[in-house]
């Protein structure tokens, strides 16, 4: 089964300056907890900027999702999501770099209780969580109480890039798994793995169902109802979070939800949808906002994006 782990590229020309960017965020790896948080301020005033087109289509998403927040209330939010969006550049450094025992200082994982339960039925185990700034840290903290869990990732293109970062996440987990790789998912929840999945992105109509998000209906992956239906895996939620007030990040796992899948497809996805909505609800500068989650609309609906 697929570890996510390639070949080593070369040290060509060609991937000198890719070379330099792995070698920019292992330093950045060794860098102090509280210098990386304190510089990831002038680094989110950067990042609102210089991203016009991803500050547009957050701005878009948070008008639709909060709409009776008023609009100071939203630039803020907006302006505090661009900060967690610049702080995530140390959390992915830390992630792949920093020692062992830092990365046990920086957070804590709650709920193991329920993990093991889960894992103790003798199935697999669908460790549901979402698109946050923080993703990458709750998985270095999840790891340490689930060795073998594996991630689903999406491919790169710049091959250095991809070989850094699946090594990364190979040394300390069991490695991830593309997310093109159905058939890898399904073997490895049938033989009782844990994977940590996070659906909650836009795939297109073809391979979606709506159900509300946040009250729009929203392209819902279809794959998600496929995947336990085919395996009857557990579904355990964890969800990872960084508290400002602290430095520090928690990881949570969740009891097994229960019941599920339901009685058809839409209702398992509108409860999952509607459990990461309560998530997201708790911390919503850390969401992914610039991901355009809506642009799939039902036929006959104008675009939601300009």
């Amino acid at each position: 089964m697929t570890s996510g782990v390639t070949k080593r590229p070369p040290f060509t020309p060609r991937y000198w300056l890719s070379w330099l960017a792995v070698g920019a965020m292992w330093l950045l790896g060794k860098s102090p907890r509280k210098l990386g948080l304190a510089l990831s301020i002038p680094m989110g005033w950067v990042l609102l900027r210089l991203m016009k087109e991803r500050r547009k289509i957050a701005q878009r998403n948070l008008e639709r999702c909060f709409p009776d927040w008023t609009p100071s209330r939203l630039n803020q939010l907006l302006a505090e999501h661009f900060h967690s969006l610049g702080r995530m550049v140390f959390e992915l450094a830390w992630s792949w770099s920093a020692s062992t025992s830092r990365i046990q200082q920086m957070g804590q994982v709650k709920g193991v209780e329920n993990a093991r339960n889960a894992i103790a039925k003798g199935k697999g185990v669908l460790a549901i969580t979402h698109h946050v700034t923080c993703l990458e840290m709750g998985g270095r903290l999840a790891a340490f109480e689930i060795p073998d869990l594996k991630g689903v990732y999406r491919p790169l293109k710049n091959p250095v890039i991809e070989w850094y970062q699946n090594r990364s996440r190979a040394q300390y987990s069991g490695g991830v798994i593309s997310k093109r790789d159905m058939r890898s998912f399904i073997r490895f929840l049938r033989s009782g793995g844990v994977l940590w999945y996070a659906p909650d992105q836009d795939f297109g109509a073809r391979r979606s169902v709506f159900a509300p998000f946040f009250g729009i209906d929203t392209a819902t992956l279809e794959a998600t109802g496929r995947l336990i239906e085919m395996t009857g895996c557990e579904v355990m939620p964890m969800f990872p979070v960084f508290d400002s007030k602290t430095g520090k990040y928690t990881v949570t796992m969740y009891p097994a939800m229960k019941k599920i899948p339901d009685e058809n497809i839409v209702q398992t996805l509108t409860r999952i949808n509607a459990m990461i909505e309560e998530q997201i609800r708790q911390a919503p500068d850390q969401y992914w906002w610039i991901h355009r989650r809506f642009k799939t609309r039902p036929e006959g609906e104008p675009p939601f994006y300009d």
